[in-house]
């Protein structure tokens, strides 16, 4: 799985997500890294993505909750790390 820091922008298509709260199926995300976690049955192709929404006010301070957790393809943490 390749490193993403925390503080990352990450810009997602709609096939490089499956899942998040409060997302719509089938459209482009962007999130802003606060850790990612592997899900333990399927590690090799999906991760969890906590992070927040570009627009949040709050993501630098101290114990504020991620605004967003999204299911994401390993795959396109590759590509995201291909594209800086």
């Amino acid at each position: 799985m390749p490193e993403i820091a925390a503080g990352t922008l990450l810009r997602l298509d709609p096939g490089d997500w499956s899942y998040g709260r409060d997302l719509i199926p089938g459209t482009a995300v962007a999130v802003t890294v606060a850790c990612v976690r592997d899900l333990p049955n399927r590690a090799d192709e999906w991760v969890w993505v906590l992070g927040h929404r570009p627009e949040c006010d709050y993501p630098h301070v101290d114990r504020h909750p991620p605004c967003m957790e999204v299911r994401v393809k390993v795959t396109a943490l590759h590509d995201q790390r291909r594209a800086r």
